[in-house]
């Protein structure tokens, strides 16, 4: 097995068990297992392998952010991968007629956005990223209700007001 490879299971090992921090807090740990690695092949390592930066620090893509209502994780691979976009992501959605506005910590939107278009959700009919904001038009009001709904759960967000949207 050459060098890269086992230190992408390595790193890959090491963020499956708890998000880590920074890249440079990715290396301490790295050299501790007698891995020596520059902060370019590491953040090449962290690309390479699927590892996405989210609000609490580097992280493998997780299968519980990809699971339905019901407690499935038999979804698309388009939809887990936004579903992790919007948990590791997302502080809030809320509907606004046919729309429905997300916020991000700052510079996430356009990632979130991204996501949302590659998923391809039935009822979108156009998505704009800010910095922190991402607006979605839904094609009907109704429908923009639900992708509420759908959006919240995916994030891991509860409802903070008596809303049922």
């Amino acid at each position: 097995m050459s060098g890269r490879v086992r230190r992408q299971q390595v790193i890959a090992e090491l963020l499956s068990r708890q998000p880590v921090a920074s890249q440079e807090d990715l290396r301490a740990l790295l050299h501790d297992r007698g891995i020596g690695v520059t902060q370019a092949t590491l953040s090449r390592d962290l690309r390479e392998i699927g590892a996405l930066k989210t609000m609490r620090g580097y992280q493998m893509p997780s299968e519980a952010a990809g699971a339905n209502a019901n407690g499935n994780s038999n979804t698309s691979p388009g939809t887990a991968t936004l579903a992790r976009a919007l948990a590791g992501f997302v502080t809030s959605v809320e509907p606004a007629g046919n729309l429905i506005v997300l916020h991000t910590g700052p510079g996430h939107a356009q990632l979130v956005a991204l996501e949302i278009d590659r998923a391809g959700v039935q009822g979108v009919v156009g998505c704009l990223a800010g910095d922190d904001t991402v607006f979605i038009a839904a094609n009907t009001t109704p429908r923009a209700r639900e992708l509420t709904r759908d959006l919240r759960h995916m994030a891991n967000l509860m409802h903070t007001n008596g809303d049922q949207a």
